[in-house]
């Protein structure tokens, strides 16, 4: 299935872009991170927080989306727009995370729960010293780096390799690419719109496979459907299988 490769072709667009005005930097990525792993007490109190992440007030976003065309996923790569963790002057910043997968196996069986495999991930990056404070639908990642960590040298890098590494462990995934985005609240909501169009495709899919609603003429999405190849197949596959 390709359902955001049109989405994704935008994106690198995008970044390229910003390429070429030299905003974008490469970060190292670490297969084997040593960075200890969090027990199940890793709460981090506001009186230890270092640096929080996508605070509510700040703009945030946080999306996943993949594709079986490999050449639309680069491999093991880090990219960073604005400062990383250490460089910044301030204990708050906004926050943005894009996740480009490379998959393979995709089909309208088993994408949506494969989906939400990958999506629970950012769930599991148990670093010490770092916290998901919440999670929501609507794209936004709130998390916390302790005082402590930041001394010890926790970076977007530790981040974006534990990621990686997470999603890596699923048999379905291929490659992954991470991109961070700190520049400013403007910069990350550049990024937003794309995210938005994302989570109503996903919307869509979860709609026809997991609630089984085909009736097209009440659906908030039949204008997504219409017009993204993939949901319409789906759309008219799963139409066939219940007429029969």
């Amino acid at each position: 299935m390709y359902l955001f490769d049109d989405i994704i072709k935008e994106l690198r667009d995008l970044i390229s872009q910003k390429v070429k005005k030299g905003l974008v930097r490469q970060l190292k990525y670490t297969q084997d991170l040593t960075w200890p792993e969090a027990d199940s007490r890793n709460i981090i109190l506001q009186s230890d927080v270092g640096m929080e992440l996508g605070h509510p007030q700040d703009e945030a976003v946080s999306f996943i989306q993949w594709t079986q065309t490999d050449s639309l996923v680069r491999n093991d790569v880090i990219s960073l727009i604005g400062p990383d963790l250490a460089e910044s002057a301030k204990n708050r910043i906004p926050f943005g995370k894009i996740v480009f997968v490379g998959v393979e196996g995709f089909d309208e069986n088993n994408c949506y729960d494969r989906h939400s495999e990958m999506e629970l991930t950012r769930f599991n990056l148990a670093l010490n010293g770092y916290m998901i404070r919440a999670a929501s639908q609507y794209m936004k990642e709130w998390s916390r780096v302790s005082i402590e960590a930041l001394k010890k040298g926790f970076s977007l890098s530790m981040l974006g390799s534990k990621q990686i590494s997470a999603l890596k462990k699923l048999d379905y995934v291929t490659s992954v690419e991470v991109l961070f985005i700190t520049a400013s609240s403007n910069e990350v909501k550049k990024f937003r719109e794309y995210g938005d169009r994302a989570m109503q495709r996903i919307n869509a899919l979860r709609k026809m496979t997991q609630e089984m609603d085909l009736n097209c003429s009440s659906c908030d999405y039949q204008e997504v459907c219409n017009e993204v190849d993939d949901l319409r197949s789906m759309r008219s596959s799963l139409h066939n299988k219940i007429k029969n």
